[in-house]
């Protein structure tokens, strides 16, 4: 049965799409008593009403404190081989000069980007997330986009596992899309409700994840993100992550805890030497690029 809280949700009045400013909306399901709706404007998901700034930004300090971002942030080594693919995918599309990694984190892509001689640094909300990063020697900024103003322009600006956290999406980018070069590159990951796994597994799917992922993109509306804030040469690619079956399967336990019951019983009859095999895996997610139109 649905809480009085869920109820009032699903009941809310219509508010503008944060990407198209349409007020009309068709309510696609309800997990974790949240509310996700589907914009008649554009397609872009989600969640309705959308939570509140303080709200947010309680949750997002939380959970790096003891939530599920701490979960992911302990397992260094799979973080680091996630940083170190996504440079190496991105190195070869970057010219020279400084890179501003966005929502940063405690740093995983900063120390690869530093160890392989780039100039890197980045910019996080959280106070936590940064107090572990700086403890590493990594140069972070602590504060949000909006309150953020470089000293310099950046060859390339990533926001990995970002935008789906934010409140509102289009303002980061037309913001850090100012930041670049004129021949810099912005790179962004995240997830693709028109992937493989988002349609086979609907509400299932380990990325609707309420409250943290406020925002639901398919290629069409990260496209029209992007090109809102005058970016071009936009290209969308299904991204990879390094995973070992372990670790996939204690992120679906935590995410997802039914289909992780269901991965914890298959890997019980797999060698462990499998187990611990890094793959590269489609989750269900993009890499996006873009590059600045004429300013």
């Amino acid at each position: 049965m649905a809480s009085a809280a869920s109820a009032a949700r699903a009941t809310a009045s219509p508010v503008a799409c944060r990407l198209c400013g349409d007020s009309r909306a068709r309510a696609l399901f309800v997990k974790r008593g949240w509310t996700f709706v589907r914009c008649a404007g554009c397609g872009l998901v989600s969640l309705h009403p959308l939570p509140t700034p303080d709200d947010a930004a309680s949750h997002y300090e939380s959970s790096y404190r003891d939530g599920s971002y701490a979960t992911f942030a302990a397992a260094d080594d799979i973080r680091d081989e996630i940083a170190r693919h996504r440079l190496a995918v991105l190195r070869s599309l970057a010219g020279t000069g400084p890179w501003l990694d966005v929502g940063c984190s405690t740093g995983a892509f900063i120390a690869a980007a530093t160890a392989a001689g780039l100039d890197a640094e980045g910019l996080e909300l959280s106070a936590a997330a940064v107090g572990q990063a700086r403890a590493r020697g990594l140069r972070v900024h602590q504060g949000a986009v909006e309150d953020f103003t470089p000293r310099r322009r950046y060859a390339v600006i990533t926001g990995f596992d970002v935008v789906e956290h934010l409140l509102d999406p289009a303002a980061l980018i037309e913001r850090v899309a100012t930041w670049l070069d004129d021949d810099g590159l912005l790179a962004l990951t995240l997830p693709d409700i028109a992937s493989l796994p988002a349609r086979l597994m609907g509400r299932h799917w380990y990325y609707y994840l309420p409250p943290e992922h406020i925002h639901y993109f398919t290629p069409s509306t990260v496209r029209r993100l992007l090109e809102r804030a005058h970016l071009r040469d936009i290209t969308i690619r299904t991204a990879f992550k390094p995973l070992t079956l372990d670790y996939a399967t204690a992120g679906l336990k935590h995410l997802a805890p039914a289909l992780g019951r269901v991965a914890g019983a298959v890997t019980t009859v797999l060698p462990r030497g499998l187990l611990r095999r890094r793959l590269l895996l489609p989750l269900g997610e993009m890499l996006v690029t873009a590059r600045p139109g004429l300013r």
